[in-house]
């Protein structure tokens, strides 16, 4: 299998609810003359992690990607200036006109499923000598493509469930179960086929990667909206697997994670991989750090930012020093700044002026690290307690490694089973603050009303009554227009 570089070739581009092709047959992934080889196979799969990096604006790795999750307690934005965007979902009042949640939480996770389904349908054109390595890039395909309809699916609920390439414009809304009954069986396909290692590729999923993602989503599978608590067993199981078996764990140091020189490390199960112009031919750049997450003071675009009641929450030690940025280069703290809110300390290394390894002041080449270990834990700590009513030593073991690197005492004994429940989402959120998941969290424990109350006076408030209405976010009203099923 050669070595994975991220380029356009072929690239599947998503104009509103459909794809436009190359018409050139040299680019043409889903033409006849193309499926003919390996090679052809592996190029289309390339094409999809194209599609993860391909636009630092409004993709994975921009800040955007934090818009429709902003009604969670841990980020917020300017309340003003050029921040609509940012700030409609932090007000609880998301509308279908947001550009911000359409990029990034539509347009460009339906082309990655375009392209994964440009794989998944043509791979048996292949003439392959050895079906396994077919198999392993039919798997990659599935995985992003499961990947793909886990986020839109949660953002916003009913979508339509596309498996090809063809250009539907009438394709009609799918029920979130049969959204989640897909993403199951590709990443079902994914466990069998993948590997537990892609030697000098860290972009590609491996078979930990599979079973980490569908451990997530079994545990949201068992909250709201679908409810289903036969998945928290089945959660519990894959991350378990995955703590037994797998070569990853937590780093000792919990800064560590977050070096540029130490991306890829042992606790990283799968992340997005951005890559400088000094590893690659074709670099891809990402903008959640650099200048559009620092302070004003700092010359940069405050474009996101932690809220202040939840840092206040936060437990001090080591790991709020590493996640907080309170004290600016400037020498001012963050309580004298103009918004007087900490910032995110994560994704600063190598991007502070004159120390930085990036084209321009507002990217950086730093991977989006979607699964960690610590994760893995967590999720089965709180897996294995509701599905067996209570948590056992396991679940208490697996919890108190990640409170253990932060420097907490060890979880109380004895809690029963939402109470511990509840010390685990509270230790996600600390623990996987500013990463992509606290929405999400809120949202299936149904904790969002009562987390929303907590905000601090200097915090972004809710301009409308906050009820589960605000779940999910409303379809792009462009996407409406193409297609008016949408809106059913």
């Amino acid at each position: 299998m050669k070595k994975l570089k991220i380029f356009a070739v072929g690239m599947l581009l998503l104009s509103g609810s459909c794809q436009k092709l190359d018409e050139n047959l040299q680019g043409s992934l889903v033409n006849e003359v193309f499926f003919q080889t390996e090679s052809d196979l592996d190029a289309a799969v390339t094409a999809i992690y194209s599609r993860l990096v391909s636009d630092p604006w409004n993709g994975f790795g921009s800040t955007r990607v934090w818009v429709p999750l902003m009604g969670a307690d841990d980020l917020t934005t300017l309340s003003g200036g050029n921040k609509q965007d940012f700030k409609e979902f932090d007000l609880f009042a998301g509308t279908s006109q947001n550009g911000a949640m359409r990029s990034s939480g539509w347009r460009i996770p339906y082309s990655v499923i375009y392209a994964a389904n440009n794989v998944i349908q043509n791979y048996e054109k292949v003439n392959a000598s050895n079906p396994d390595n077919v198999n392993k890039l039919v798997a990659q395909a599935r995985f992003l493509r499961a990947f793909s309809y886990f986020w839109i699916v949660r953002i916003f609920g009913d979508i339509p469930l596309i498996t090809s390439v063809e250009m539907d414009y009438n394709a009609e809304k799918s029920s979130v179960k049969d959204v989640y009954d897909l993403i199951v069986a590709d990443l079902r396909f994914a466990e069998d086929h993948l590997p537990p290692e892609w030697p000098g590729n860290p972009g590609r999923p491996t078979v930990w990667a599979a079973r980490s993602l569908l451990a997530q989503v079994y545990l949201t599978m068992a909250g709201w909206p679908l409810k289903d608590e036969t998945k928290y067993a089945l959660a519990a199981a894959e991350a378990k697997d995955v703590i037994d078996h797998s070569p990853h764990d937590i780093l000792d140091n919990f800064a560590d994670i977050w070096l540029l020189s130490n991306e890829n490390n042992e606790e990283i199960v799968w992340a997005i991989q951005f890559c400088s112009v000094e590893k690659c031919n074709s670099p891809y750049y990402m903008t959640q750090g650099g200048y559009t997450t620092m302070p004003s003071e700092e010359s940069g675009w405050d474009d996101v930012f932690f809220e202040l009641g939840f840092y206040k929450r936060f437990p001090a030690g080591l790991r709020k020093d590493a996640t907080f940025h309170t004290q600016f280069t400037n020498g001012i703290s963050f309580e004298q700044s103009s918004t007087k809110h900490p910032y995110i300390a994560k994704y600063r290394d190598g991007a502070e002026k004159g120390k930085a390894s990036y084209e321009n002041d507002y990217m950086t080449s730093r991977n989006m690290n979607y699964l960690r270990f610590a994760e893995v834990l967590l999720i089965y700590a709180e897996a294995q307690a509701m599905a067996d009513g209570t948590p056992d030593s396991e679940a208490y073991k697996a919890i108190n490694r990640v409170r253990d690197r932060a420097g907490l005492d060890d979880l109380t004994p004895g809690l029963g089973k939402m109470a511990f429940r509840d010390s685990v989402i509270a230790e996600r959120g600390w623990e996987l603050a500013a990463e992509f998941s606290r929405w999400f969290d809120l949202v299936r424990t149904e904790k969002v009303e009562t987390i929303k109350s907590l905000k601090d006076p200097l915090d972004m408030q809710p301009v409308v009554e906050v009820t589960k209405k605000q779940y999910h976010s409303p379809i792009p009203d462009y996407d409406v227009l193409l297609n008016p099923n949408l809106a059913k």
